[in-house]
């Protein structure tokens, strides 16, 4: 990684550049300092949640495809809208309603 700094400017909402300046003041260190390290944190942070999304999404088409492998290559015909309405009705006839 290149030690190379680019300019660019932002700008804080009153009660964000005061935190800022405590925490800068606080470890004897720059504002430009201080957010570039929770820039980079922030960017560390996006970039796990995103691989960790699509690790679930490849998790989920393993199973899928593992399931149409087991059913001989018959996808499952379900009408979900169905079943959400005969379990609503379940639901609410267990209850008295």
């Amino acid at each position: 990684m290149s030690d190379r700094l680019y300019r660019t400017q932002i700008l804080l909402r009153p009660e964000q550049y005061r935190r800022l300046q405590e925490i800068a003041r606080r470890e004897k260190r720059s504002i430009s300092q201080i957010s570039r390290d929770l820039l980079e944190y922030a960017l560390r942070q996006r970039e796990r949640a995103v691989e960790a999304r699509l690790q679930r999404v490849y998790a989920a088409h393993q199973v899928a495809e593992r399931i149409l492998q087991e059913r001989g290559g018959v996808p499952i015909d379900v009408d979900v809208v169905a079943l959400l309405h005969e379990a609503r009705e379940e639901r609410e006839s267990a209850r008295g309603d």
